[in-house]
C-alpha cells in the first residue's frame, strides 16, 4: 500500500516538473533576444585573421631588422630561416581557419535557392583541403567569393616557402677594428738617416735610395721598390675627404714633353774609317749639344741641364715645373719600335722629315728625343686593400714650390740656386675625422693641432703639422746630384762589327731607354719617380714636429656571412592576406544586410535541428550560439529500428 502511494506521488512530481520545465522553456521562447552586431558572429574569425596579419607583420619586420647585417647566432642554434617558417606556418593556418568558416557559410547561403543536397557536402570539403578546394570550382555552379576562397586555399602551401625565400644569407665584409690597417706615407723629408754628410754644404743620399732608383730604371715593376701596406684581415679600406683622397705623400713626380720636333740632321763628309765605317755620317742633333749618329758609336745619349731651349714648344704647366726640377733629362736615341718588318733583315718605318733625307738602306730607326722635368711633390691617392693586394689610384699631383720666395698657388718663380726648403699645404686636410681647409685653419693657433706659419696668398696661417709637407733644401741637392750621375752624359752604341747588345760603357742601367717611344719614354720616367716615391713612403717620416712614425689609418675588414631580405617575395603571402581580409569583409557586410539569413558557418547543428524530419519543433532559434546551447541539452543515438537515423533519448524520468 505504501509502495502504491510512494510511486504515485512520484509520477505527480515528475509531471510537475516537466510542466514546470515546459513553461520555462515557453517563457525563454517568448523572451525578446538582445540584437547582435554583425561582428559578433565573426569575432573569432576576425581575431583569427588580426593574428595571421600581426605574424605577417612579424614576418617582415624581423628579417628586416637584420638585412644587410652579419648574421648572429640564435638560443639552441635557431636560424633566422627557421623563425620565417615558424612564423609562415602559423600564418598560414589562422588564415585558413578563416577561409574555412568563410566556404562553410557560403554553403548555407548557397541553399538560399534550391540546390543538391551534395553542394553542402562539397563546401564542406573545400574547408577542409587543397583537393576539396579543388573539387569546389567545376562541382557547384561558379560564383566570384567560392571560387576565389577555394584558390586561396590551393594556393596557400606556398605561404612558407615563399616567406622563407626573403631571407638569404651572402658572403660580406664587415669591419674589425681591432685589427690593423694602415698605409706608410710621409710628411716630411729627409727621414731618420737618409741623407749623409759629405762636407758642412754638401750631402749626399743613403745606399738605400740609390739602389731604389737603379731598381726604378732596370727593374721597375719588381717587388723591392713597391708599397706594401699592413692589413691584418686582407682586406681594408681607407676613409676618403671631399675630394675623393684618402691620404697624401710627399713623392717625386715627372713630366715630359716630346723634343723630336728640334732634333736636326746633319750630313758630314765621308767618315774614313772610324769604328770600321766608310761613308757620309749623318748626326741627329739637338740644341743643347747632343748628337747621335747612324754607325758612328752614339746610338743613344742622355744630358741633364737647363731646359729653356726646349720651353719654346711646351706649355705652361711644363714651364713651371721645369723651373723647380731638381734635374731635367733629355734622352735623344734611335727608335724602331714603330717600324714593321718585312721578312728579311730590313724593317720598314714610319717616314718622316729626318728619315726621309737618309740614304734608303738607312731609313730602319726613327730619331727620337724626349726631355722630362723631375721634381718633388706632393701625390694625392686613394686607396683600398683586397685580397692582399694593394690598389692606389693617384688622384692628383701638386708641385712642392719653394717656402717664402713662391706662393703655392702660382706657376713661376725666382731662379736662384740659393732657394729654401719646398713647402706644400693641401687644399683639404683631415685630422681626427674633422676637415680643415684655408677658410677653417687659425691665424692664432691652437694648441690642440700644434702648427707652423706660413703664407699663402698673401695671408699669415698657423698651419696644423698633419697638413704641411715639406722638402728640405739640402736633400733636393742630395737626390739631384746622384740623379745627374746616372744620366749625365751617358751614351750608347751598337758596334757594326757584329749583332752585339747595346753597349752603355760603365752607365748600364740606360740601356731601356734605348728603342722608346715617346709614351715608352713618358712611363719609364714615371716608374723611376715612383720608386723614388715609395722609398720616401717607406722612411714613413713625420718630421720633427709630428712625434710618431708616418702613417694613415683605415679600417680592416673582414669576410662574414651576412642576412639579406627581399621583401619582393613577401608579396605573395600579403597578397593573400589581403584577399582573406577583403572575403572576411564581404561576409560581415552580408551578415548586416541581411540578417534574416544565419551565420552558420562549418557547424552542423543546423542540420540536425533544421534537416529533413530530424528535430522537428524542437527550436525555432538560429543563432548558432544558441543552436550550441540547446544541443547541450539534446541527447541523441543512433537506432535502426524503423530505418537507422538518429533519434533523440527521453532522459527526462532518469534525470528525475
Amino acid at each position: 500500500m505504501d509502495n502504491t502511494r510512494w510511486i504515485k506521488q512520484h509520477h505527480i512530481n515528475v509531471a510537475n516538473i516537466a510542466k514546470n520545465e515546459s513553461h520555462i522553456t515557453e517563457q525563454e521562447k517568448e523572451k525578446p533576444k538582445p540584437k547582435r552586431g554583425p561582428f559578433r558572429p565573426w569575432l573569432w574569425e576576425v581575431l583569427s585573421l588580426l593574428f595571421a596579419l600581426a605574424l605577417l607583420v612579424a614576418t617582415i619586420v624581423i628579417p628586416a631588422r637584420y638585412n644587410n647585417k652579419v648574421q648572429q647566432s640564435w638560443p639552441y642554434d635557431i636560424s633566422l630561416n627557421t623563425i620565417i617558417a615558424i612564423l609562415s606556418t602559423f600564418m598560414r593556418a589562422s588564415m585558413l581557419l578563416v577561409l574555412a568558416e568563410l566556404l562553410g557559410q557560403m554553403g548555407w547561403q548557397d541553399l538560399r535557392r534550391p540546390r543538391p543536397v551534395s553542394d553542402l557536402h562539397h563546401f564542406d570539403n573545400a574547408s577542409r583541403g587543397i583537393w576539396g578546394a579543388f573539387m569546389l570550382l567545376w562541382s557547384v555552379p561558379p560564383r566570384f567569393v567560392s571560387i576565389v576562397a577555394a584558390l586561396l586555399v590551393i594556393i596557400s602551401p606556398a605561404v612558407t616557402p615563399f616567406a622563407q625565400q626573403a631571407v638569404a644569407t651572402i658572403p660580406c665584409s664587415r669591419a674589425a677594428p681591432e685589427k690593423q690597417a694602415w698605409l706608410p706615407i710621409s710628411h716630411h723629408m729627409p727621414g731618420t738617416d737618409a741623407i749623409l754628410a759629405i762636407s758642412p754644404a754638401s750631402y749626399d743620399i743613403n745606399s738605400g735610395m740609390k739602389v731604389d732608383m737603379m731598381s726604378g730604371l732596370v727593374n721597375p715593376k719588381g717587388k723591392d721598390t713597391a708599397i706594401e701596406g699592413t692589413c691584418s684581415t686582407g682586406n681594408c679600406t681607407f676613409p676618403v675627404n671631399s675630394r675623393g683622397v684618402s691620404h697624401s705623400s710627399i713623392a717625386m713626380c715627372s713630366s715630359c714633353i716630346d723634343t723630336t720636333e728640334l732634333i736636326k740632321l746633319k750630313v758630314g763628309k765621308d767618315a774614313q774609317g772610324t769604328n770600321g765605317y766608310f761613308g757620309k755620317p749623318y748626326n741627329f742633333t739637338l740644341p743643347n749639344g747632343q748628337w747621335i749618329a747612324i754607325n758612328l758609336s752614339s746610338d743613344l745619349q742622355t744630358e741633364t741641364g737647363e731646359l729653356g731651349w726646349a720651353l719654346g714648344i711646351a706649355n705652361s704647366s711644363f714651364a713651371a715645373v721645369a723651373d723647380i726640377a731638381i734635374t731635367n733629362v733629355t734622352v735623344l736615341r734611335f727608335d724602331k719600335s714603330a717600324c714593321n718588318s718585312t721578312g728579311s733583315a730590313n724593317l720598314t718605318c714610319p717616314m718622316d722629315r729626318l728619315n726621309s733625307e737618309l740614304p734608303e738602306g738607312m731609313r730602319n730607326q726613327n730619331a727620337r728625343a724626349t726631355s722630362c722635368a723631375l721634381y718633388p711633390c706632393v701625390k694625392q691617392y686613394k686607396a683600398r686593400i683586397e685580397a692582399g693586394s694593394l690598389y692606389e689610384e693617384i688622384v692628383d699631383t701638386k708641385a712642392l714650390f719653394y717656402e717664402g720666395k713662391m706662393d703655392p698657388w702660382t706657376s713661376s718663380g725666382p731662379n736662384s740656386s740659393l732657394r729654401p726648403n719646398r713647402t706644400y699645404v693641401p687644399p683639404a686636410c683631415v685630422i681626427e675625422g674633422k676637415e680643415y681647409n684655408l677658410e677653417n685653419f687659425t691665424q692664432s693657433g691652437d694648441p690642440k693641432f700644434p702648427g707652423q706659419n706660413l703664407i699663402i696668398q698673401g695671408t699669415n696661417y698657423t698651419i696644423p703639422n698633419q697638413c704641411v709637407y715639406s722638402l728640405t733644401f739640402g736633400y733636393a741637392r742630395a737626390l739631384a746630384r746622384y740623379t745627374e750621375e746616372l744620366f749625365d752624359k751617358g751614351v750608347c752604341a751598337f758596334s757594326i762589327l757584329g749583332n752585339r747588345p747595346l753597349d752603355c760603357l760603365n752607365q748600364w742601367w740606360l740601356a731601356p731607354l734605348y728603342n722608346t717611344s715617346f709614351t715608352d719614354m713618358d712611363r719609364t720616367f714615371n716608374q723611376f719617380t715612383t720608386a723614388i716615391t715609395n722609398n720616401f713612403r717607406k722612411q714613413r717620416s713625420p718630421g720633427s714636429r709630428l712625434p710618431q712614425t708616418d702613417q694613415v689609418v683605415g679600417e680592416a675588414t673582414e669576410m662574414a656571412i651576412c642576412t639579406v631580405f627581399d621583401w619582393r617575395w613577401v608579396m605573395m603571402p600579403a597578397s593573400l592576406m589581403a584577399i582573406t581580409t577583403g572575403l572576411l569583409i564581404y561576409a560581415v557586410v552580408q551578415s548586416f544586410m541581411n540578417p534574416g539569413v544565419p551565420v552558420w558557418k562549418t557547424s552542423i547543428l543546423p542540420l540536425l535541428f533544421y534537416g529533413p524530419n530530424v528535430l522537428n519543433d524542437r527550436t525555432n532559434e538560429t543563432d548558432l550560439d544558441e543552436l550550441q546551447k540547446e544541443a547541450g541539452k539534446v541527447k541523441v543515438k543512433f537506432q535502426d529500428q524503423d530505418g537507422v537515423r538518429l533519434r533523440e533519448v527521453d532522459t527526462t524520468s532518469t534525470e528525475s
